[in-house]
């Protein structure tokens, strides 16, 4: 007897990828799914996709209202800022630079916070700038350097990393390039470093007017939630 054949497999077999770069809002959660941008409720339910355009999304951050996402997205050979309602509709580009940007939290009043790498100065490292959810040019943050900005909820502090190495694949680093988290007043211009640790501390978020934050500083030396 011969075998069967089975027709359509590809239409039934899953995407194998992860669930990644989650955020959450009041009453939402979006992430990253097949390169593309899906929400869901967070009482449960069926997920949506909310960007699925030829190109690669990622890093989805909700604004302050739940009602709007910015993400990075890679339409024409170029890792910039777009914007889209959570209700759907055409993303909006914000940003217009020739490397990636990666956008990481809502400032109050200068809108988007995001972080690229190098500019065109002959200074290595990362740099915090901010855009306005409208566009137009975006202005750098008064840190000499920094990634991974994270703004309190009075839009005072500032948060972040000097350094980013967050995607390499090194587990366990202890060097000259392990990050610690640093506080900036952008009112006074007051910096303060609050993590000393030779290893890796990293992605601070605020709650409240506690920063929580990465760290493998723990006894088995793999990233958990610290304060």
């Amino acid at each position: 007897m011969p075998g069967a054949v089975v027709l359509g497999a590809d239409e039934t077999t899953p995407h194998a990828g992860m669930l990644r770069y989650p955020d959450i809002s009041k009453s939402e959660i979006v992430f990253v799914y097949a390169n593309d941008i899906w929400i869901a409720p967070r009482k449960g339910g069926l997920a949506r996709p909310l960007a699925s355009p030829p190109g690669q999304e990622l890093f989805p951050k909700f604004n302050a209202d739940g009602d709007e996402v910015v993400f990075q997205g890679n339409y024409d050979g170029g890792r910039d800022l777009y914007t889209m309602s959570t209700f759907g509709g055409v993303p909006k580009r914000l940003t217009h630079r020739p490397g990636g940007e990666f956008p990481t939290d809502w400032h109050p009043d200068r809108g988007i916070i995001f972080f690229t790498g190098a500019d065109r100065d002959g200074i290595s490292g990362p740099r915090l700038y901010s855009v306005s959810e409208d566009g137009g040019l975006p202005s750098k943050l008064p840190v000499p350097y920094g990634g991974n900005g994270a703004i309190s909820e009075d839009g005072v502090w500032l948060a972040y990393t000097p350094w980013v190495r967050d995607h390499r694949t090194w587990k366990r680093y202890r060097g000259g390039m392990a990050s610690d988290i640093w506080l900036f007043n952008l009112d006074t211009n007051e910096s303060k470093q609050i993590t000393d640790f030779d290893g890796t501390d990293t992605l601070p978020m605020w709650h409240g007017d506690t920063v929580y934050y990465l760290s493998d500083g723990g006894p088995e030396h793999r990233l958990n939630i610290w304060s």
